[in-house]
């Protein structure tokens, strides 16, 4: 048995990358503060985290040297919205019969990110004993994956959004919540993840009260909060009730200026996902965008064939494409009037796919926000949202060195994230054309 295990750890982590000091010379680095360019610089990494950023500095000797002439360093880019997929979620595909947890379908997602220049994620609802697998594997470098953070189950109310399905849990009332909380931190979550929806117009949900002790509790752990409540006046009780930030925008309506305001004013983060919403409107009127290569490079044949044949169908069966759809516009308005105001609009998606990612970044584009902007929507506003500033979202020296280098200036086309000349994750460079995926396999 003993052998066996030991044959096992080495193929897992056979299949990661060695990590091997590196310096990126002659790079222009865009740090995703927001700061002015920095041209002709060298990104000295030792270790996992970043050693220098000098200009015009020279390398030491004995390191993997990558020439970043005419290219652009910037931090990697950040989903703080997602469900990986394998577990009841939907994703074209049923898993096969008796499967409730198909780690292989998880593992080929998440590669699909690190292809698409993702390198941390946060899983916003989930099983437990799937995401905090994943997530225990990654950082123990038993798993190619982006950083993983994740909150587990959802907390909502019982009878209301989300509550008993496969990632959210009704709470008790007080004072029995604080025993249903200390389950939930015994896996420590790195977000906790409220729901203060209701399921119909008069039904109940998670009050203003409930989530106030709550938030406390969990504070109280060090443990941050981000609450689903897409109607204003649930989210304003989120607020009022010590959230830390928004895992939506306002998407029932306008999101009114007072509102607008306070979100700016206190710095409260938004989760943009617009993708979401998109992408259920193209399902249920064109699917055809599943065949562009971006999404050819990480679903295989089968599943984009059952994606077409199946998202229009169960879309329009819930009313989904065309309300949608109506409330595109408000979305927009809502997320760029955030922006600028000067609130923190974070991208994140909502779903599980890489590709993804970069739909979000032409939405926001559609929304009306300058694409000079996206940078530090797509990075550094992604650690405010996580609390993570101190180790990740910008391009500094001890910062963790999570790096993405760039053929073309991302701040003046926004197709030019794709353009992706390598790869950094945790200090280790990822070689995107041995990811086990299917653009690598034609």
């Amino acid at each position: 048995m003993r052998t066996v295990i030991a044959t096992i750890a080495l193929v897992l982590l056979a299949a990661v990358p060695a990590r091997a000091d590196i310096a990126v010379t002659n790079v222009t680095v865009l740090d995703g503060t927001g700061a002015a360019p920095l041209p002709n610089a060298t990104v000295v990494v030792r270790g996992n985290r970043i050693a220098s950023v000098m200009s015009r500095g020279r390398a030491p000797t004995g390191m993997r040297r990558i020439d970043g002439t005419g290219k652009f360093l910037i931090p990697g880019l950040m989903d703080v919205h997602v469900h990986i997929v394998g577990t009841g979620q939907w994703r074209g595909l049923e898993n096969p019969a008796g499967v409730t947890m198909d780690f292989k379908v998880a593992e080929a997602a998440l590669r699909g990110y690190l292809y698409f220049g993702v390198t941390s994620v946060f899983d916003a609802g989930n099983v437990p004993g799937f995401i905090y697998d994943l997530r225990k594997r990654e950082r123990a470098g038993a798993l190619l994956s982006p950083r993983i953070f994740a909150t587990g189950p959802a907390i909502s109310y019982p009878g209301s959004w989300m509550a008993g399905d496969w990632h959210g849990l009704g709470a008790p009332e007080w004072p029995e919540t604080t025993q249903f909380l200390d389950r939930l931190l015994a896996d420590t979550p790195d977000m906790q993840k409220l729901v203060m929806d209701r399921s119909g117009p008069t039904g109940p949900y998670l009050r203003p009260e409930l989530a106030a002790k709550i938030i406390g509790y969990m504070k109280g752990h060090g443990v941050r909060t981000t609450v689903h409540a897409v109607i204003e006046e649930l989210a304003q009780g989120a607020i009022d009730a010590g959230i830390d930030s928004l895992a939506h925008p306002i998407a029932t309506a306008r999101a009114t200026p007072t509102f607008t305001q306070i979100l700016a004013q206190r710095k409260i983060p938004v989760a943009t996902t617009l993708s979401v919403y998109d992408e259920i409107v193209r399902l249920g009127e064109d699917p055809s965008y599943l065949d562009g290569p971006m999404f050819r490079a990480v679903f295989s044949a089968e599943e984009i064939a059952a994606r077409k044949a199946d998202g229009p169908k169960r879309y329009a069966s819930l009313g989904w494409t065309s309300l949608f759809k109506a409330r595109m516009p408000m979305l927009y308005d809502n997320v760029r009037n955030l922006h600028e105001a000067g609130g923190v609009v974070a991208l994140a998606t909502d779903r599980s796919e890489g590709p993804l990612v970069h739909r979000e970044l032409e939405l926001l584009v559609a929304a009306g926000i300058p694409v000079k902007d996206l940078l530090r929507i797509a990075t550094y506003n992604g650690v405010i949202f996580l609390g993570k500033e101190k180790d990740l979202g910008s391009i500094a020296p001890g910062k963790l060195a999570d790096l993405l280098l760039l053929e073309a200036d991302p701040t003046a086309d926004v197709a030019n994230y794709r353009r992706i000349a390598a790869l950094i994750k945790d200090g280790v460079e990822v070689d995107r054309s041995k990811l086990d995926l299917p653009v690598n396999r034609r």
